[in-house]
């Protein structure tokens, strides 16, 4: 009997190790494949977030293009518009004209001469050229036209530069230098 109990508790014995080692394998196995799953997850999960994301950035971006071009007709209303500001270089040849007419309004006597080489228009800069004046007539005249030329009257954009007044006490005369702008 001492027999069959030390080989039954043997048995028991190799039994009882090689199910703890089983049970204890599957617990590192389940863990590892939890850690695993869990990590994948991580990832998955961030996939999802950063799809949203670029699916809300594409959304937005279609309604920015819907919204423009529904608003494209009146764009290209206010482009026609815009083109109109600035002459295109050929229209510069009429600038003397249009300078003696404004001055007539104004009972002022007025002339202009294109002086320098056209610095053609280079994407949204547009282009230029000198130019150089001479104005006579009654003080407030000449200050009104003067107003008027360089920041009101339609027809042509420009600066003026330099300015030379001098009266004789009734009238004034007025020289000086600025830029027209082209597109």
């Amino acid at each position: 009997m001492t027999i069959i109990k030390d080989m039954f508790k043997d048995r028991f014995t190799k039994q009882f190790w090689i199910s703890l080692g089983i049970i204890a394998a599957s617990i590192i196995i389940a863990v590892v494949v939890l850690n695993y799953f869990a990590g994948d997850m991580d990832a998955q999960a961030s996939a999802i977030v950063s799809a949203r994301g670029q699916a809300q950035a594409q959304t937005a971006a279609i309604a920015n293009l819907a919204a423009l071009k529904s608003q494209a007709p009146q764009a290209a209303q206010y482009q026609a518009a815009i083109d109109g500001l600035l002459p295109d270089q050929y229209n510069l040849v009429t600038f003397p004209q249009w300078f003696a007419r404004l001055g007539t309004q104004y009972g002022v006597s007025a002339n202009a001469t294109i002086t320098g080489s056209l610095t053609p228009s280079a994407g949204a800069t547009p282009g230029s050229t000198s130019f150089s004046f001479g104005v006579s007539g009654k003080g407030s005249a000449v200050t009104d036209f003067l107003d008027v030329m360089s920041t009101k009257a339609p027809g042509f954009i420009l600066t003026i530069g330099m300015l030379d007044v001098t009266s004789d006490g009734n009238n004034y005369n007025v020289t000086g230098q600025g830029t027209l702008f082209t597109r």
